[in-house]
């Protein structure tokens, strides 16, 4: 077996577990709940309206993927920083528990 088919492997067995042990909803949940307490999701929220308000008199031909589509890449930046680091060290300290001790 080759190295990308072993890492292949070896990050699929990881992903299953980290869904499996249900780590990947408590993740979400502490995002989501870090993400509302900065603001963020009420900072994103004001840009999808004003992206709807200034989409003008086509706002009747505007859709949801056209303002999901113009909204993330502000949405991605804007997450602030602290909020990732802690998000990264969580997922980190799961991958940490769960590589066998020979990979550790």
């Amino acid at each position: 077996m080759d190295l990308t088919t072993e890492t292949t492997g070896v990050r699929e067995e990881l992903l299953r577990r980290f869904k499996e042990s249900g780590e990947r909803e408590r993740m979400q949940d502490i995002l989501r709940n870090k993400l509302h307490a900065s603001g963020w999701q009420d900072r994103v929220k004001d840009r999808c309206q004003r992206i709807i308000n200034e989409s003008g008199e086509s706002v009747d031909k505007l859709t949801v993927d056209d303002i999901a589509e113009e909204v993330t890449p502000y949405a991605r930046s804007s997450v602030p920083e602290d909020i990732k680091a802690e998000v990264l060290e969580e997922i980190r300290k799961f991958i940490y528990r769960s590589l066998p001790e020979s990979s550790a």
